[in-house]
């Protein structure tokens, strides 16, 4: 056993050890694509440089390069180096409030002087264009954006560096990055608000007497943006220097821009400030509803505060969880909470709709009127000499239509009395005007049956009770109506005239 255990024990170690060649190739070539080896001039062999023509730019870049160390900054144990930087902007995203940050895409130029560089005179350009991978072979600051979250260069279809070799020893370096910053966002104002973002560009291990950044005549360039949510201008673009002390290590160069922005209120104003403000309007309109209708009216309030309450909910969602209360907060908490008294009055109205004390007061109330009303109707005096015929007080007011039935009907219409009988043969006879009452045709009183009454009022059914609405009730609706909306509109001005 102990043998066998052993050889199975070196199987394994030799099986863990061996790797297929075919691996480490295929890992050398990705070394190869991520990191590209280039070859400077200091690198090369003698017989390498002799083969080069003796007049050719090549020979001339040979020759300032060969001595070249670009692990030396220059200017050593001198003067420190100036940096002049300067920045194009491609194109601006908008600001995240999520993730507090912003996405841009810069061309980064940076501008020093190197002696080691200056061109020879027989060189007759001004300047040399370098092939961007002579970019590995130079000394260059070592600049970092300090608020960076995130960043990548660009190599599609080449690396996007441009790089300048001028007659004094100038050396230029423009290149594309797409860098992702960091922007605490006060949003105390939103949406009516201003943000001050900064970019911040810094030297990780030059302190300030070796390297020293600047900003050239035009820092910041670049052409007409549009962002969907901000207005960003050239003009509101402000510079500055942020140079920062670290304690053990000293002071470190570095400049910032700082970019104005200022929201949009277009968007927020059609899709929250618009809808909600009606959601407001809508449930004040139970205020004009029936009391007694609770069916119509509590569906609107709760509807209503539903639709407020979601909307703050999704707001909430996009936007970061920030302790303190914004301006879109104070508009949603004061519309929610008109929604919610809208409620609350109806429960109110609902409190005097249904006590039987009020009940009971309204009650006599209204009989005291309805007997107030009889008795002043029982104290009229009757005006019968009005509506007869020479004051006799038997013709009745439609004294014409009796005249033309006497002339027209005398030998069917005997006596209007023949209709209380209920003989209704002669009605096809009276003109269409002729009005029933309780005179013949000749305008002398007729009686009518005791009967004929009580079969008239047994026909007759009852209407239904009205129910008894307390005075209170209608009277809390109806400072309602005048109550809330002035409020609103109050409410409104303060608002506004704070956060416009």
């Amino acid at each position: 056993m102990a043998p066998g255990f052993r050889s199975m024990i070196l199987l394994l170690l030799l099986l863990s050890c061996w790797q297929p060649t075919g691996a480490k190739e295929g890992k050398s070539t990705k070394k190869g694509k991520k990191g590209k080896q280039v070859v400077c001039p200091s690198q090369l062999s003698q017989e390498d440089l002799a083969q080069v023509p003796a007049n050719s730019t090549s020979n001339i870049l040979n020759r300032l390069m060969v001595s070249y160390d670009p692990r030396i900054r220059p200017n050593f144990q001198g003067i420190p180096v100036e940096s002049r930087v300067n920045i194009f902007i491609n194109s601006f995203g908008s600001i995240q409030e999520t993730t507090m940050d912003y996405r841009v895409n810069i061309f980064l130029r940076q501008r020093w002087n190197d002696p080691r560089l200056r061109l020879p005179t027989d060189y007759k350009s001004e300047a040399l264009t370098v092939d961007p991978k002579m970019f590995q072979c130079l000394w260059k600051p070592d600049l970092f954006f300090a608020n960076e979250k995130n960043a990548n260069f660009h190599d599609v279809t080449q690396d996007n560096i441009l790089l300048f070799i001028f007659r004094n020893g100038d050396v230029l370096i423009s290149m594309r990055l797409s860098v992702t910053l960091s922007c605490p966002l006060d949003l105390t104002l939103f949406p009516m608000d201003t943000q001050f973002c900064k970019m911040q560009l810094e030297s990780f291990g030059y302190t300030t007497s070796d390297l020293v950044f600047m900003w050239q005549s035009d820092p910041v360039q670049m052409d007409e943006i549009a962002l969907p949510q901000f207005d960003i201008k050239q003009e509101d673009i402000k510079y500055g220097n942020c140079t920062k002390y670290y304690q053990g290590t000293g002071y470190y160069t570095c400049v910032e821009v700082i970019f104005t922005l200022r929201r949009q209120v277009g968007f927020y104003m059609m899709g929250v400030y618009a809808p909600t403000l009606l959601l407001v309007v809508l449930s004040w309109l139970s205020f004009w509803i029936n009391p007694d209708a609770s069916a119509a009216r509590i569906p609107l309030g709760i509807l209503s505060v539903l639709s407020l309450s979601s909307e703050s909910m999704s707001l909430a969602s996009e936007l970061p969880k920030v302790s303190y209360v914004k301006a879109i907060d104070i508009w949603l908490i004061a519309c929610l909470l008109f929604g919610f008294f809208s409620l609350v009055e109806y429960a109110v109205v609902q409190v005097f709709l249904n006590s039987p004390k009020l009940i009971e007061e309204e009650k006599a109330k209204m009989a005291s009127k309805e007997k107030a009303l009889q008795e002043k109707e029982a104290k009229k005096p009757s005006n019968k000499s009005n509506n007869t015929v020479n004051g006799t007080g038997g013709t009745p007011i439609h004294v014409n239509t009796l005249q033309v039935v006497e002339n027209r009907c005398k030998k069917v219409c005997t006596s209007k009395s023949d209709l209380r009988s209920n003989d209704f043969s002669i009605v096809g006879s009276l003109p269409r005007d002729f009005e029933l009452s309780n005179f013949d045709c000749y305008g002398k009183p007729v009686e009518v049956t005791g009967a004929l009454k009580s079969q008239n009022k047994t026909n007759k059914k009852p209407p239904p009770p009205k129910p008894v609405i307390p005075a209170a009730a209608k009277r809390v609706d109806l400072y309602a109506r005048a109550l809330f909306p002035f409020s609103f509109l109050f409410f409104n001005v303060v608002y506004w005239s704070i956060y416009l």
